[in-house]
């Protein structure tokens, strides 16, 4: 059998040495390298594109061919040829397409005529997506990443792995790809190779998106219904191309920035279909350009090949990344009832047809010809429920809003050169084949190193004691150790002290794991020794969790301040914020998640020996402020004169049920992946002392409602609205009271929905009854943002309302200006203050754009 399997393969590598086809070199007439040039076969889907060097090689067996060659901006090239057994060299010079004015011109409106072209091309854009029913193709994608400015420190750590400054970095990949309607997609790899690591399959991610959908990554397309309200178009003429006329429009944002394209886009008249597009856009700093050549297959026009580049810096890196996708459609699928010739009459034209009744588009497409704009768009949205309706009886679930699989073949990364020479339709650049040759080299050095020492991941090295580092320790085994040196803190109480953090974790099957965390802590204030450990084990759905020990914690369990700025605040300003209680404990906890794909439930116990705590008298700031100084540990509450308390012990029960009713997914490899919900989420919390058991005797019952809402391009809107109140509170103590998120500190890294911003810590905390809200609106086009150079960096505005409503303090609010992203990584707040309807005072607050740390 295996001599038999090598004949196979030696007589297929003959077959194809001999297999003829094109090569050479598409130019301008200048001489000028035209970069990603398109090459197909006429009428069918085979083709190939140029690499950045205009070069190209197209395999093609023994026949006749017309050949076409495509360039944007150029006019397209007819050749018919003859090929044989051997290669034919083709250099192909191309000429810069004029367009005319002329013809194209729609009617005698003062209205620029590309808005009546858009109109049909809208109407018409689901149309297009739903002609296709399914199809199989062959997909080479290749990426090509340089590195353009590296920063000094990492130059020399980063050239041992091969990415050095101006040196490509590439991963190619091939794959089979299956799509059926409505929106389900399956890919197999089958080949793939990295000049970096040659175990990472690429994925194609890319090539599923479609201009003709309203959104493409938050980017609303220029053919979404909603796009008047985001661009203007402007015609700039016509060309000829295969006997169909080609519109060239230009995409005008109103506003430049995320969310938004601009460019040039190519509509075939009367089709209104795509024929090309050459749109840019940006995301957090990024430049991002797309270009995608259509070519007719089966009648109906698909993309052939596409481009993708991305270019920026970002923390002292920049560099260029390109993205590169030829598809060969080897079966198509065209729905037979969603015929081409029809005819799209704008609908703002006084001649416009009406539509003669019915709701079946297929139907009403073989009885009339002809439809307007605004009623096709309502046939179209017609037939599309049908679809969804068809798939929900063949799934049973209207929750699923797609279905994919990933599958790499188990020889994906071990093809040979050989192989990929056979294969590859697009040829390397001289970098490109530089790449692969230098990563050889590092590829042979490291492993020779590997047989005299351990792997990387489970070496130990002096600096992991400055940075912390994860061990992978074989069969799915990790060991996280972090820096004690990062997990110094200071506050009142302990004083300086010290953690020692470190993590086992053990996988196993799709999701299931267990863990086991263990903290120690050294309080050289104290000079005490304490700690803690947590185990947890689980699957997707569910989790069980154990912990127990001793810790300084503090009084509002949600801990409203981090470690880091109460450490800075304490030793630079005077001022510990911090409020901490001793605790010996134990707590178990277990909740499931995902019930019906809408329900979460948790559940914990928690015991608590409680003692409270006293600022250490030998604590100092390093810099005295007299505005400033320690408070007492014992923090200032209006509701309670003293919160002070003697040692006791509580036991606690905690539930919480969440609800998301209008949750969606896709199954990717079998496996669920919850989308992010459009409609708000629900949970009720009911907590409670039980004094039978213990010293604290109450009972808490709260609601909560959150929604995040998408309001356009990289606008948002999130609320959160909380409410509650104590049904029995026959014996509390104050780290029992409702505590809410307050910050009296300017710098804060971490801000969860329900953080105030100038709100002190424990004053407002209530064992009676509570209302919070909070609201924050997120744009780009605001004030500042409307700087198009401020805002294509990735700056967005906020706009904050926080309110609280307590026995004590009947209407205290906040009202927030931010600036976040600033460089990406930093953000600034202006905060008003109110009580009561009277102002009190501005505040300023910094912070990061992201969570870091672990």
């Amino acid at each position: 059998m295996r001599f038999l399997a090598f004949l196979l393969l030696f007589l297929a590598m003959q077959q194809l040495s001999r297999a003829g086809g094109l090569r050479g070199r598409i130019t301008t007439k200048n001489g000028e390298a035209l970069p990603y040039a398109g090459i197909a076969v006429k009428g069918t889907s085979n083709g190939t594109m140029a690499n950045e060097e205009g070069e190209y090689e197209f395999s093609l067996s023994p026949g006749s061919y017309e050949i076409i060659f495509q360039y944007l901006g150029f006019k397209s090239i007819s050749k018919t040829l003859t090929i044989g057994s051997d290669f034919t060299e083709l250099n192909v010079t191309m000429e810069e397409q004029a367009l005319s004015l002329q013809e194209a011109t729609i009617g005698k409106a003062k209205e620029d005529p590309a808005y009546s072209i858009m109109r049909r091309a809208i109407a018409k854009a689901r149309f297009h997506q739903l002609q296709v029913r399914g199809y199989t193709a062959r997909v080479y994608s290749r990426s090509t990443g340089v590195a353009t400015k590296i920063p000094f420190l990492l130059q020399k750590r980063l050239k041992k792995e091969g990415v050095q400054q101006g040196k490509a970095i590439l991963n190619e990949s091939v794959a089979e790809i299956k799509y059926r309607r409505p929106n389900n997609y399956s890919q197999r790899i089958i080949s793939t190779r990295n000049s970096l690591d040659n175990s990472i399959p690429s994925p194609n991610e890319y090539i599923l998106a479609s201009l003709y959908s309203p959104e493409i990554a938050g980017t609303i397309s220029p053919l979404s219904p909603k796009s008047f309200a985001y661009y203007k178009f402007e015609y700039e003429g016509y060309f000829e191309e295969r006997g169909e006329v080609v519109n060239k429009i230009r995409v005008i944002p109103k506003a430049y920035g995320e969310g938004v394209f601009k460019g040039s886009l190519f509509i075939l008249e009367d089709r209104w279909a795509i024929h090309s597009y050459d749109l840019q856009t940006t995301t957090s700093g990024l430049n991002i350009s797309a270009k995608q050549l259509f070519s007719p297959v089966q009648g109906v026009w698909i993309p052939v090949n596409q481009q993708f580049k991305l270019n920026g810096s970002y923390l002292g890196f920049a560099g260029e990344f390109r993205y590169l996708v030829s598809l060969t459609y080897e079966k198509l699928d065209v729905d037979p009832g969603l015929r081409e010739d029809i005819a799209i009459a704008d609908h703002k034209k006084e001649d416009a047809p009406k539509v003669k009744g019915g709701k079946d588009l297929e139907n009403l497409i073989q009885a009339q010809k002809e439809f307007s704009t605004k009623n096709f768009r309502k046939l179209t949205k017609q037939y599309e429920k049908q679809q969804k309706k068809e798939q929900k009886g063949q799934l049973g679930n209207d929750r699923l809003v797609r279905q994919d699989s990933i599958v790499i073949d188990s020889m994906a990364n071990k093809r040979d050169t050989t192989y990929w020479q056979a294969l590859r339709p697009i040829p390397l650049t001289k970098s490109e084949v530089s790449s692969y040759v230098t990563q050889d080299s590092i590829k042979v050095v490291k492993d020779s190193l590997r047989v005299k020492t351990k792997p990387d991941s489970t070496h130990f090295k002096p600096i992991h004691l400055a940075l912390g580092n994860t061990y992978q320790l074989g069969n799915r085994n990790s060991f996280y150790f972090k820096s004690p040196l990062l997990s110094i803190s200071y506050n009142s109480v302990e004083g300086n002290a010290i953690n020692i953090i470190t993590e086992w974790q053990k996988r196993w099957g799709k999701a299931s794991y267990f863990s086991l965390r263990p903290l120690v802590r050294y309080s050289f204030g104290r000079k005490r020794l304490y700690g803690n450990l947590e185990t947890n084990i689980g699957g997707r759905n569910w989790n069980l969790g154990l912990s127990g020990g001793e810790m300084a914690s503090q009084i509002n369990n949600r801990d409203p301040i981090p470690p880091l700025p109460n450490s800075i605040a304490a030793r630079f300003f005077d001022r510990s914020l911090m409020k901490v209680y001793q605790k010996q404990f134990g707590r178990i906890q277990y909740s499931l998640r995902n019930i019906g794909d809408v329900l979460s439930l948790n559940a914990s116990l928690d015991f608590e020996h409680r003692k409270e705590l006293f600022n250490q008298e030998s604590a100092r700031p390093i810099i005295f402020w007299s505005q400033f100084g320690f408070t007492p540990n014992r923090p200032i509450n209006r509701e309670l004169d003293n919160t002070g308390f003697e040692d006791h012990r509580a036991w606690i029960l905690d539930l919480t049920a969440t609800l998301r009713p209008w949750r969606r997914y896709l199954i990717r490899n079998g496996e669920k992946r919850y989308l992010r919900s459009k409609g708000p989420a629900f949970s009720v919390n009911y907590k409670s002392g039980l004094g039978f058991l213990g010293d604290v005797d109450y009972s808490l019952l709260q609601g909560t409602i959150r929604q995040d809402l998408s309001l356009g391009p990289r606008s948002n809107l999130e609320y959160l609205v909380n409410a509650g109140g104590f049904m029995r509170a026959r014996t509390m103590f104050f780290p029992d009271y409702q505590h809410f998120m307050g910050n009296e500190f300017f710098f804060q890294y971490v801000y969860p929905p329900d953080q105030f911003r100038m709100l002190p810590y424990y004053r407002y905390s209530t064992s009676k009854w509570f209302f919070q809200t909070h609201l924050t609106w997120t744009m780009q086009h605001f004030l500042l943002t409307r700087i198009q150079a401020l805002r294509v960096t990735g700056i967005s505005e906020t706009l904050q309302l926080h309110y609280l409503r307590v026995p004590t303090m009947r209407n205290y609010s906040e009202a927030v200006y931010g600036l976040d992203n600033i460089m990406r990584i930093v953000r600034l707040e202006a905060v008003a203050q109110f009580h009561a309807g009277h102002f009190q005072g501005m505040g300023w607050r910094i912070g990061a754009s992201f969570r870091f740390g672990r």
